[in-house]
C-alpha cells in the first residue's frame, strides 16, 4: 500500500505544481502584454491642432466625393484619430432626432406582436414580391415589446470584428459600457484582453447555421456551445430579409428554448431595414445593401447617450503597412464582400470628427 500511497503524493504534489506554474504563467503574460502597453503609451504623439485642423477639413472634403482613393482615406483616418477627440452634444442630438424620425429603432427595430400583429403578411426586405403571414406559431415567437424599448443606455460600445482589435488591449474599456452589441458570435473567451467579454446583443449570420451547423437539422450540441457564453444576450437576425432564411432563423429559438438557454431570438424588422437604407441612401451611401455595422450603428446612435465604435476598419492593412486578417479571431484572408465598408467608414469618420460619436481605431491607453 505503501508505493500507492507514494505515488499518489506524487500526483497531487505535480498537478498542485501544474496549477501553480498555469497560473503564474498566465499572470507573467498578462503582466507582459500590460507592460507593452504602457510602453508603448509612452512613445505615442497626439497631432497639433493645425495638423487636426487640416486632416478634418480633408475627410470632409472626402465624404463629399463619389470616388475616392482607399489608400487616402485610411492613411488620414488614421492621423486623424491621433487627434483629440470631444463630444458635441448638439450634433449627438441631431444624429438622434435624424434617426428617430426615420426609422424609431425604439418601436421598429425588433420584431413584436406589437408592430406584427396576428394575420397580418411581413414583406421581405429584399425580396419585396414575396411576403409571409404572421401565424399563430410565429406570432407566439415574437417578443409582446422591444426588449430595448424604454431602455436607459446611457454608454454604448459597438464591436466590429476587425484585426485592427489584436494588441489593441481595449477590452477593459469596452467592458465598462452599459450597452455592447457584436457580429457573428465571436468567441469571447481568449480575446478577453483585446475586444472584452460583455454583450447584450449579438448578430448572427444565417450563412453560419447553414455551413456550419447544418441547418440545426441534426445534432445541435456544438450550436449550443457556441451561444452558451453569450448569457441572456439578444440574438439579432435578419429573419425576413430573405426568404431563405426564416426557417433556419426560427429553429435558433427553438434550439434556445430546448437546451434551455436564457438568450433570446430576436429579428430584424424589415421596414425598419427598408426605412434605414433609404435614409443613408439619401445622404448618398451608395450600397446593394447596408452592413449589420451600420444597421445597429444606427440604431445606437438613436438609443445611447453616448456611443464608442471598436473594431471597425475595413482595410486589408494598417496604417503601418501590417497585414491585416478578415476578423480579430481567425486566420481568414481578408476579402471584399458586398457592403460599402469604406464608404460606411467614412460616415462613422465624419461623426467622429462631428463629435455624435467616438470611432476609436488602435491602443487603448
Amino acid at each position: 500500500m505503501r508505493p500507492v500511497k507514494h505515488l499518489a503524493w506524487l500526483l497531487v504534489v505535480y498537478v498542485s505544481a501544474t496549477v501553480y506554474y498555469t497560473g503564474y504563467r498566465m499572470a507573467q503574460l498578462q503582466r507582459e502584454k500590460e507592460g507593452i502597453c504602457k510602453r508603448s503609451e509612452e512613445v505615442r504623439e497626439k497631432l497639433s491642432k493645425d495638423a487636426c485642423t487640416t486632416l478634418t477639413k480633408n475627410l470632409t472634403a472626402l465624404s463629399l466625393t463619389k470616388k475616392f482613393d482607399e489608400k487616402t482615406l485610411m492613411q488620414d483616418a488614421a492621423a486623424m484619430l491621433r487627434c483629440p477627440w470631444q463630444e458635441d452634444k448638439e450634433k449627438n442630438n441631431h444624429y438622434r432626432s435624424a434617426m428617430k424620425q426615420c426609422c424609431n429603432a425604439s418601436d421598429w427595430l425588433i420584431v413584436t406582436q406589437k408592430n406584427a400583429p396576428l394575420g397580418q403578411n411581413i414583406i421581405y426586405e429584399t425580396q419585396k414580391n414575396k411576403k409571409v403571414n404572421v401565424s399563430l406559431e410565429m406570432f407566439n415567437l415574437f417578443p409582446k415589446t422591444s426588449p430595448i424599448s424604454g431602455k436607459s443606455l446611457k454608454s454604448c460600445a459597438v464591436v466590429g470584428s476587425s484585426d485592427i482589435l489584436s494588441g489593441s488591449c481595449c477590452g477593459r474599456e469596452i467592458d465598462q459600457n452599459d450597452f455592447v452589441i457584436r457580429f457573428n458570435v465571436p468567441p469571447l473567451l481568449n480575446y478577453t484582453n483585446d475586444a472584452g467579454r460583455k454583450v447584450h446583443l449579438v448578430t448572427v449570420n444565417p450563412s453560419i447555421l447553414i455551413k456550419r451547423f447544418q441547418n440545426l437539422n441534426h445534432r445541435r450540441k456544438a450550436f449550443v456551445d457556441m451561444i452558451q457564453p453569450y448569457g441572456d444576450a439578444l440574438i439579432m437576425m435578419p429573419v425576413f430579409s430573405f426568404t431563405g432564411n426564416t426557417e433556419v432563423s426560427f429553429k435558433v429559438q427553438y434550439t434556445l428554448e430546448d437546451f434551455g438557454l436564457a438568450s433570446k431570438m430576436v429579428s430584424f424588422h424589415p421596414v425598419y431595414l427598408q426605412k434605414l437604407a433609404e435614409y443613408w441612401k439619401g445622404k448618398g451611401l451608395k450600397a446593394r445593401r447596408l452592413s449589420s455595422g451600420l444597421m445597429l450603428v444606427s440604431a445606437a446612435l438613436e438609443l445611447c447617450d453616448t456611443l464608442t465604435l471598436y473594431g471597425f476598419w475595413p482595410f486589408s492593412t494598417d496604417w503601418k503597412g501590417r497585414k491585416l486578417s478578415y476578423h480579430y479571431y481567425d486566420q481568414v484572408k481578408f476579402e471584399r464582400i458586398v457592403h460599402a465598408m469604406p464608404m460606411e467608414f467614412l460616415l462613422y469618420s465624419q461623426m467622429h470628427i462631428d463629435g455624435a460619436l467616438r470611432l476609436h481605431v488602435g491602443p487603448c491607453f
